[in-house]
């Protein structure tokens, strides 16, 4: 016999943190429960010191961040953590050593949990903006993502799931050998990988090389874009070699959508180009007959975005909903 009353997310009720950490630039928000980002900042990264000076560098952007925005650590609902390498999602803990050494089964999550509250997500780049884009195309069952940046990684979308592999640690096209790469030494060490012939790394190096004023994968990007033409012929070439590992991938898994993000797909159209030319070329007909290929989101803010979202689920599950209602009503109701 009460009056009805009328419930409504309270979406600046509480804060998550996020960080996109690419193998030269990382990006950090701050979120409200909605996912909406309340402020952001990127900033250039170095991998080659270790993880703790990154770590400790991204912890104290966003402290710094959410004092702009008028938060507290109080706030803190969660943080969600991407990283450019394989991850075990059940620890926190990178199981790869990603671009470079150093980065092999580090505690990501406890960088994070020692100073905020709530639960730390950690995810891999590229099976983050796998799982973006599954969201964007729902009634897209198989997907292989591409990420075309200063290293090179895929993730895959089988039957609407995503799939890590044994050891999480599925999608490292980037280190399958293409042939005549004449001897081309990669980073992780080892000779003629994708990576060592096509990775935004690898570009750059070559333009620098020719007297091409260019630092990263975004510079090169930027000189196919003002019609540079090294830079044109060095993407499409790329997009060639890309599209050669792809052809095996593609008769092997039958995705209907091929996805194509990371800095690299800035200069997209010789990229994909390149891609199409060998993808067509070497796989078989059936696989290709409705194949699609189209480029990812490329809004800087989508990484964090993607982050957000990741936090967002755990926090906002049902089973976080109820334990935060027993305790208080006011973190998420208003």
């Amino acid at each position: 016999g009460r009056p009805p009353v009328r419930l409504a997310f309270h979406a600046r009720g509480g804060a998550v943190l996020a960080t996109a950490i690419g193998a030269s630039r990382a990006q950090v928000a701050v979120c409200d429960l909605a996912g909406e980002i309340l402020a952001r900042a990127g900033f250039s990264v170095d991998l080659a010191p270790g993880p703790e000076m990154v770590l400790t560098s991204v912890v104290r952007r966003m402290g710094k961040l959410l004092a702009e925005s008028g938060r507290t650590v109080a706030d803190v609902r969660g943080v969600g953590v991407t990283l450019p390498s394989a991850v075990d999602v059940e620890t926190g803990r990178s199981v790869s050593p990603a671009v470079v050494p150093g980065w092999g089964d580090v505690a990501i999550a406890d960088h994070f949990t020692a100073r905020f509250p709530g639960p730390v997500r950690v995810e891999n780049d590229v099976n983050m903006l796998a799982l973006a884009e599954q969201r964007r195309r729902p009634e897209v069952d198989d997907i292989l993502v591409i990420k075309a940046s200063t290293s090179i990684g895929a993730a895959i979308i089988g039957n609407g799931r995503l799939q890590r592999g044994a050891l999480g640690a599925a999608g490292e096209i980037g280190h399958i050998k293409v042939a005549d790469a004449g001897g081309a030494v990669c980073r992780c060490g080892d000779l003629d990988c994708l990576e060592a012939v096509a990775s935004g790394w690898a570009l750059t190096r070559s333009l620098a090389a020719s007297g091409r004023e260019v630092r990263d994968a975004r510079g090169v990007a930027d000189l196919v874009r003002a019609g540079d033409p090294d830079a044109v012929r060095l993407v499409r070439e790329a997009g060639r070699r890309l599209g050669e590992v792809l052809a095996g991938a593609v008769n092997l898994l039958n995705p209907a959508l091929i996805v194509i993000g990371g800095d690299l797909a800035y200069a997209y159209e010789p990229l994909v180009a390149g891609v199409r030319e060998l993808v067509y070329q070497r796989s078989s007909a059936i696989v290709t007959r409705t194949l699609r290929i189209a480029p990812a989101v490329l809004e800087e803010e989508a990484s964090v975005l993607a982050c957000a979202g990741m936090v967002l689920d755990q926090v906002l599950s049902p089973e976080a909903v109820d334990v935060a209602l027993s305790a208080t009503p006011a973190p998420l109701l208003g």
